[in-house]
């Protein structure tokens, strides 16, 4: 059964019967943006990965009312079997879920080098006021063994490299996707909200390395 296949099946559970929790959003412990005095100590040593998310709630997403995704987590190869309950190498996600502005944000995370693999994600789904659920996909889910599911992504020491935009697609389910700008024009742009948030950056030799994936986005170069 592929990803998409047991998301649509998990969806439908859902609405047999409300499965709300207000505490999961309190519990994500969402990794530390890079700061200008650890990036100037560690930037050779370390990766920096850029990435946009968007958390504003969808209306109209699939057959829900609406959906809004949560967060977004990635773990490091390799993997030594840790459960479902472990925390993340890298999570990046929201405690806000109302008033959050339909736009993306920009982010930039310092982390150990090596490949990184979807290990969580989890979104709100609403079929009514009163049925409020949770789908979340866990890292069981998404890593079998060394078998990857979700898609991947490798930074080398000392590389600046974006891995994509992720949001909600809605066309069928609510799903965690992984979009892209396209041309260089576009991509240029968005670099632009990297160097305005965090000036400190050398986005010189930043390289468009999407995370990789045939679930849950298309590939795509740059050209």
């Amino acid at each position: 059964m592929n990803l998409y296949r047991k998301l649509v099946l998990v969806l439908a559970a859902l609405l047999l019967a409300s499965c709300a929790s207000a505490r999961l959003q309190d519990d994500i412990g969402v990794s530390m943006e890079v700061m200008e005095s650890i990036y100037a100590e560690q930037k050779e040593e370390m990766g920096l990965v850029l990435l946009d998310a968007r958390w504003a709630r969808q209306w109209g997403c699939g057959r829900f009312e609406n959906a809004q995704l949560i967060s977004f987590s990635f773990d490091r190869f390799p993997f030594s079997g840790k459960p479902d309950h472990a925390p993340h190498d890298i999570t990046v996600g929201t405690t806000r879920v109302l008033s959050v502005q339909p736009t993306f944000e920009s982010y930039a995370l310092l982390v150990p080098p090596g490949k990184y693999a979807l290990s969580n994600f989890r979104i709100k789904v609403a079929a009514s006021v009163s049925q409020v659920g949770y789908w979340v996909a866990n890292r069981s889910d998404l890593i079998q063994g060394e078998k990857v599911i979700g898609g991947s992504f490798e930074v080398a020491a000392g590389e600046v490299i974006y891995i994509g935009n992720f949001a909600l697609d809605c066309q069928d389910a609510p799903t965690l996707w992984r979009y892209h700008p396209t041309g260089k024009d576009a991509f240029e742009s968005q670099l632009d909200d990297y160097r305005a948030k965090y000036p400190f950056i050398d986005l010189g030799k930043v390289k468009f390395r999407l995370f990789e994936t045939d679930q849950i986005g298309y590939p795509y170069e740059l050209q």
